[in-house]
């Protein structure tokens, strides 16, 4: 358990210099096996073909796996450390709001809890001014708003603390490994859950509404946009929130309902679609149906349908999924370059890394010549399910299926299986109702 003297004296910037410092160590870990590919592997596998060569090969390759897996193991430590560092943050000034408020109304803080000019039993007889006894309840409720947050801001540094020690315990134990794909797709995905975590138990679901709103009020303007788009969620389901904050959350225009639209990513990800798209996958249908449970109408060309070339939607079929997918579905529904063109021709906009949030979706564009996808195709789709405090855009998707992985790491491991790729993230702003 922290302790109050222990946060309110914490040096926060210290774990984000920490979480920066492993951030340059992964991308020097990085570059380094890259490089070891490029100038070491290559080469002697264009120019070294007999047996000695194909050994020095291997081992290239070997140190290679190892550094690449170090950096993804290091990009790990950097989210929870980020995390961390935030969570103590958001712990911190609530404490600082608690004193705030106790200096404001007169109360002091003694062994780590607000007290007040009153004390023992309440004041009671006929002799006792009814101001006195106003006084005495007023201070009463003071006192345990004050209390209240102290015990949030702790309840938030503690749970923190302990979610980081384990986590980077477990990453501590991974120091052998050196198999990329393990340390991609399970370690780092498992670090970037928890980093989630920490983050989503800084929000005091469950709580008091105005205890709720006292924490709420205590937060920088920089530390609610962080929330908010690190957990929105979370956040529009809190009681107490002014109706402004759920507003923006969901989307001022009514349009679409972003909350409903990454409540549901976040729910599916793991689920089987109801209509399987084989020759496909299912990306763009899972990012297609998070986009109508978020509440985004059909738009349907009055002679052909879901047929025309300008249209979006799905409706019932006869059953049979490869006639439902051409005769009820639109083009734009499942082939992420038809959905990508079709939010762009009716008034969504694409926007920057820098101002990526919640319910944006992200396409892949092949860039590079020589694989599989068309070079200048858009192959992929996702949505983007939260924004960490640190910029970091965490997807959600399906084919394959991953819950709040980074933009970052899925981008690397794209480039590097498939070639050059051009992230594209689109805005959905319908104009067509």
């Amino acid at each position: 358990m922290v302790a109050y003297h222990d946060l309110y004296g914490c040096r926060v910037d210290q774990w984000q210099k920490a979480a920066d410092d492993w951030v340059d160590l992964a991308r020097r870990s990085s570059s380094a096996a890259e490089d070891i590919r490029a100038q070491g592997k290559k080469p002697l596998d264009d120019h070294w073909a007999d047996a000695t060569g194909k050994t020095a090969g291997k081992r290239l390759e070997d140190l290679a796996d190892r550094l690449e897996a170090g950096g993804d193991i290091m990009k790990g430590v950097a989210m929870v450390l980020d995390a961390l560092a935030h969570s103590m943050g958001y712990a911190q000034r609530t404490l600082f709001h608690a004193v705030e408020l106790a200096g404001e109304r007169g109360l002091r803080i003694q062994d780590s809890r607000a007290v007040g000019a009153y004390t023992g039993a309440a004041p009671t007889g006929p002799n006792v001014p009814q101001s006195v006894r106003d006084a005495y309840t007023k201070e009463l409720g003071s006192i345990s708003e004050v209390n209240g947050l102290i015990e949030e801001a702790l309840r938030e540094a503690s749970q923190a603390d302990s979610k980081a020690s384990v986590e980077l315990d477990k990453l501590a134990a991974t120091i052998n490994v050196a198999n990329p794909s393990q340390a991609h797709n399970e370690i780092l995905v498992e670090a970037s859950h928890v980093e989630f975590e920490i983050l989503r138990a800084d929000i005091p679901v469950g709580k008091d509404p105005h205890l709720v709103r006292a924490w709420w009020d205590g937060l920088t303007p920089q530390q609610q946009k962080d929330l908010m788009r690190a957990d929105p969620v979370t956040i529009a389901d809190l009681k107490g929130l002014p109706p402004e904050v759920g507003r923006e959350l969901r989307g001022p225009d009514g349009k679409i309902d972003r909350v409903e639209m990454v409540r549901y990513a976040l729910d599916h990800w793991d689920k089987k679609d109801d209509l399987d798209y084989k020759s496909l996958g299912n990306c763009t249908n899972f990012v297609s149906s998070s986009l109508e449970a978020g509440g985004m109408k059909k738009k349907v060309d009055s002679w052909t349908g879901l047929m025309g070339d300008n249209t979006w939607g799905r409706q019932s079929g006869i059953g049979w999924d490869l006639f439902d997918q051409h005769a009820y579905t639109s083009e734009s529904w499942a082939r992420a370059e038809g959905l990508q063109n079709f939010l762009l021709h009716n008034a969504g906009k694409e926007v920057a890394r820098s101002e990526a949030r919640p319910g944006d979706v992200i396409f892949y564009e092949q860039v590079a010549p020589g694989a599989e996808t068309a070079q200048g195709e858009t192959h992929h789709a996702a949505v983007v399910t939260s924004v960490t405090p640190d910029g970091d855009i965490k997807l959600t998707q399906h084919t394959n299926s991953f819950q709040n992985v980074s933009l970052d790491s899925r981008e690397h491991i794209a480039n590097k299986n498939w070639g050059e790729q051009r992230i594209r993230i689109v805005r959905p702003q319908p104009d067509w109702y």
